[in-house]
């Protein structure tokens, strides 16, 4: 929800693909999956129905260990642009680019909590502005 925004303002689909941290033979093994985000909102699903972004859906990829990586695909310029910058506190994310040849490029480093608070005023007695 903080960084793709769009399944849970207008239901689209966005390719998920699960990285193994430690491919094995059970790697191959697949699961059906309701994908949500982490901010714990009823909103923050990346598995709506198509166009319909209330209606939970799910999503078959390969089963899911802590430590993986999902890779949410085709998100585009339009997810980063509409992206909630600092909800919850949340950082932003990297951004990867995936060439024609297969390589991947880091195109945006992930952010850090020191960005994110960089702007913020510290009041030192609350009370006073109260």
């Amino acid at each position: 929800m903080t960084d793709v925004l769009r399944p849970s303002l207008y239901g689209s689909q966005h390719p998920i693909v699960v990285v193994p941290a430690k491919p094995s033979a059970e790697s191959l093994n697949t699961a059906d999956y309701v994908i949500v985000g982490h901010c714990c909102e009823s909103g923050d699903l990346l598995t709506p129905a198509p166009d319909e972004p209330s209606v939970l859906a799910t999503r078959r990829t390969v089963l899911a260990q802590k430590g993986d990586f999902a890779v949410i695909e085709s998100v585009g310029a339009y997810c980063a642009a509409m992206a909630t910058k600092g909800y919850n506190s949340f950082t932003e994310p990297p951004e990867i680019l995936r060439a024609k040849d297969g390589s991947f490029h880091i195109i945006k480093h992930r952010s850090t909590l020191d960005q994110l608070l960089q702007n913020e005023i510290q009041i030192n007695d609350i009370s006073a502005v109260l």
